[in-house]
């Protein structure tokens, strides 16, 4: 235990090494309890694009909707794509010879989390987005399949105006955050939730700072500001 406490501290510094120590415990009684910390960054959109004009070419970028069949090549069910599109997210599919590779996801409002009973709502409104669940196929993951999905939904964004893109990534995982920092994502702070059955405690960086939600009714929502904006 000793060991895996200083390999959990330096990996992930000492407030979410315990933390992970803690959100395994949970895992190995059985679940009924889960703890869950995201670091929220936001990522500024850039002028242009992350590569240069012929490179990646040979993957296709486009927008993929409701009901597209490449969609089934994706770790997906019919429930997870209802409740995306359900809430207006978009969807960008990256191509590989016809075949779906990767994907990436935004709203351009509010965004209901599907992992914690949350929404998380980016500000000022039409002048920021909510970008998660950035899925690249493994055999795919040492190319130009990230780079490209990114320069698409980048595009889609300035053209919208939006100048900040913000995302929760599991503060468990390092290398997610250092692939977001690389593109500039400045970390803002931290969201834990401790749940158990219907109830959930939120501890929060941001507004409203703490909650307890005691039923699915019951949806804290978390107001965050860009960098520019304010907090």
């Amino acid at each position: 235990m000793l060991v895996k406490l200083l390999d959990s501290l330096r990996e992930f510094g000492a407030v979410n090494g315990a933390l992970y120590l803690v959100a395994r415990a949970f895992d190995r009684l059985g679940g009924a309890v889960r703890l869950y910390r995201y670091i929220i960054v936001a990522q500024p959109v850039p002028r242009g694009a992350l590569l240069g004009p012929r490179r990646g070419q040979s993957i296709a970028v486009r927008q993929v909707g409701p009901g597209d069949s490449a969609m089934a090549a994706m770790p997906l069910d019919a429930r997870a794509l209802d409740f995306r599109f359900g809430q207006d997210a978009v969807c960008f599919g990256a191509f590989q010879a016809d075949e779906m590779v990767g994907c990436i996801w935004l709203c351009l409002g509010p965004y209901l989390e599907d992992e914690v009973r949350c929404r998380f709502r980016p500000e000022p409104a039409g002048k920021v987005s909510w970008d998660f669940d950035i899925y690249i196929r493994p055999d795919f993951r040492t190319g130009l399949v990230f780079a490209r999905l990114w320069d698409t939904a980048n595009a889609f964004l300035r053209d919208r105006g939006v100048t900040w893109s913000f995302s929760r990534i599991s503060a468990f995982k390092p290398r997610s955050l250092a692939s977001h920092s690389r593109l500039g994502a400045r970390p803002l702070g931290s969201a834990t939730f401790l749940c158990a059955g219907q109830w959930q405690f939120l501890v929060s960086r941001f507004r409203p700072y703490l909650s307890l939600s005691l039923g699915p009714r019951s949806v804290p929502e978390i107001f965050l500001w860009s960098p520019k904006d304010g907090m």
